[in-house]
């Protein structure tokens, strides 16, 4: 009986370190080994993101309603970025975003205004973020055991309940809901009266949260969240602070949504609840479906195509709506990763041609 013959088979090739993108490839060449999230370096693309808005803002939105569609798109980058930690990261479908906007620009006017303690702008700011903060810190851990479905049923909840409150609650939300002449936006003695002079302030509030998105992207705290959004029970088994994790996002994500809802109230000069409400909360859902759930830059993207579009459409308003829902339907059908991840996609591949390309060369003694 002969001996059995054994076929040699290579091994497995070893998955590669370093990430996919750019950076991760030059890494891999230059025999750098890394942790994939750190060949991303968020903190470089924020800066170039911002530099190139603060050359090309001023200078290709020069008419009102150019830069007032730029604030829009800067206030619903900040709200955007906020559902992101809080749906994208977290996992969690909450329907009261809106709802922490609207309590924000209340409780600003609140501090801010004469009638009430006539407080600095940016304290009104700061309160609206506390506030905010806290509210979602006590609902949060009110619906501890709630997941999925009945999570968003609470929060949808809590904004029905906080609407009807703004609508009686006259001393705090004003006559029906509305809190009108708010001061305008004031820091060390400056006042931003004009939609170009707001634009530097929201830029300024934006670059600093932009980096904080940086900061979380590249944190254990956004891999913990996943982790637990995408599997709770194996997250706890495995010793993550799944609810922990999930609570902090909420808390901060809320935080930005009050935020904003300040921001916009002294530009606007008035708040009112029926401008938070369930169209804006379907809105800022939309803007990360667009731009990208998996992304913090799929907020700054999609809010790009919620401002932009109506506008694009106003000479065929009556279809408007049909055409929004067909872009919609094949973008999700599409790119069910979003824009940002259709870009990514491209860069990717770009990288594979090159290597492959590169492998290729013959190689000079």
């Amino acid at each position: 009986m002969s001996d059995p013959v054994i076929v040699e088979t290579p091994d497995a090739a070893p998955a590669p370190q370093g990430g996919t993108s750019w950076l991760g490839f030059m890494n891999r060449a230059r025999g750098v080994v890394r942790p994939p999230i750190f060949d991303r370096h968020y903190y470089l693309g924020v800066a170039v993101f911002l530099v190139a808005l603060g050359l090309l803002g001023p200078v290709l939105f020069t008419s009102l309603s150019a830069q007032y569609l730029l604030n829009l798109w800067m206030v619903y980058c900040i709200a955007g970025i906020g559902f992101y930690w809080v749906f994208g990261l977290a996992g969690k479908f909450a329907f009261c975003q809106t709802f922490m906007m609207a309590l924000g620009g209340f409780m600003s006017a609140w501090l801010t205004k004469a009638t009430g303690y006539n407080l600095p702008f940016l304290v009104g700011l700061i309160g609206a973020m506390v506030i905010t903060g806290f509210i979602a810190l006590v609902v949060g851990l009110a619906v501890k055991r709630a997941q999925a479905f009945y999570f968003a049923i609470a929060t949808l909840a809590l904004t029905e309940v906080g609407t009807t409150i703004f609508q009686h609650w006259t001393a705090f939300a004003g006559p029906n809901g509305t809190q009108s002449g708010l001061k305008p936006p004031s820091l060390f003695g400056y006042t931003f009266t004009s939609n170009s002079k707001v634009f530097w302030l929201f830029f300024g509030v934006l670059g600093i949260v932009l980096f904080a998105a940086a900061m979380i992207e590249r944190s254990p705290l956004r891999r913990e969240a996943i982790a637990a959004r995408d599997n709770f029970l194996v997250a706890q088994i495995s010793g993550v602070p799944g609810f922990g994790r999930q609570l902090t996002l909420f808390v901060a994500g809320s935080a930005l949504g009050g935020l904003s809802g300040a921001l916009f109230g002294h530009w606007d000069g008035s708040v009112s609840s029926s401008s938070f409400g369930i169209e804006l909360a379907i809105g800022l859902f939309l803007m990360l479906l667009l731009g990208g759930v998996g992304s913090m830059w799929g907020p700054v993207v999609g809010a790009i195509f919620y401002v932009a579009i109506p506008q694009w459409l106003s000479s065929v308003q009556q279809y408007s709506q049909v055409i929004y829902g067909v872009v919609l339907l094949v973008v999700v059908i599409a790119v069910p990763e979003g824009l940002v991840g259709l870009i990514r996609k491209f860069g990717n591949l770009a990288m594979v041609s090159y290597r492959r390309a590169r492998g290729r060369r013959p190689e000079h003694a």
